[in-house]
């Protein structure tokens, strides 16, 4: 039942650190927290429980995800996964009751969207990792959960993941041509699985077409 966090960032560290203190300090004093930074925002580590992985260069969402839940499937059974931009208001017990509560029914996320989820590692060992394809950001939620309605498993929305201060999309923000990578991933995403989501035809992708 054990969990750690992993939150990636590209260019809030304003808000990352503001609920990185309340994190390491108070509500997961005693929970492994995984950081990966793809923006070189010298981001310090605040408690020898927080970890900061850095990058180079912007790896993009899909891939941020993949390291930090493979980071922590090597000592954990499952991952929190937080966007920078939020606070979660919860704490340990309740984040740990949540996951016996629902131990085997499938991946959870908020209601709101996939700013905060738990997956699981059988679901990951199910479904695989998140389409890197969808670079640097956007549909690669979508995917993931077309790829688990494939495996006969889908998310569960549950309020309880919603976050006590929720920030929509503040990357944008600081990066407002981030959202033109919306356009080219819808088009890449009907390609990859011949329809928009929820009117998907494949069930494999790009319907066993070679990009």
């Amino acid at each position: 039942m054990k969990f750690a966090i992993g939150i990636p960032t590209l260019n809030r560290e304003d808000l990352l650190l503001t609920s990185l203190l309340v994190y390491g300090g108070i509500d997961f004093r005693d929970v492994d927290i995984y950081v990966l930074d793809n923006g070189n925002q010298n981001i310090p580590q605040l408690r020898d429980s927080i970890h900061i992985i850095n990058k180079t260069s912007n790896i993009g969402v899909g891939a941020s995800w993949n390291e930090l839940i493979n980071t922590i499937f090597k000592k954990y059974d499952n991952a929190l996964i937080l966007n920078d931009d939020v606070y979660l208001g919860k704490k340990t017990n309740d984040i740990e009751e949540l996951i016996k509560k629902n131990k085997n029914r499938g991946l959870l996320r908020s209601t709101m969207d996939w700013c905060s989820f738990i997956m699981t590692k059988e679901i990951w060992n199910l479904v695989g990792e998140f389409d890197e394809c969808f670079f640097p950001a956007y549909y690669e939620d979508k995917s993931y959960e077309y790829r688990m309605k494939l495996k006969n498993v889908m998310p569960i929305k549950s309020v309880a993941l919603n976050p006590f201060i929720y920030k929509q999309s503040m990357t944008i923000e600081k990066m407002p041509s981030i959202i033109d990578y919306s356009i080219k991933n819808k088009s890449l995403y009907i390609d990859m699985w011949g329809g928009e989501p929820h009117l998907e035809k494949y069930i494999t992708p790009f319907n066993n077409k070679k990009k």
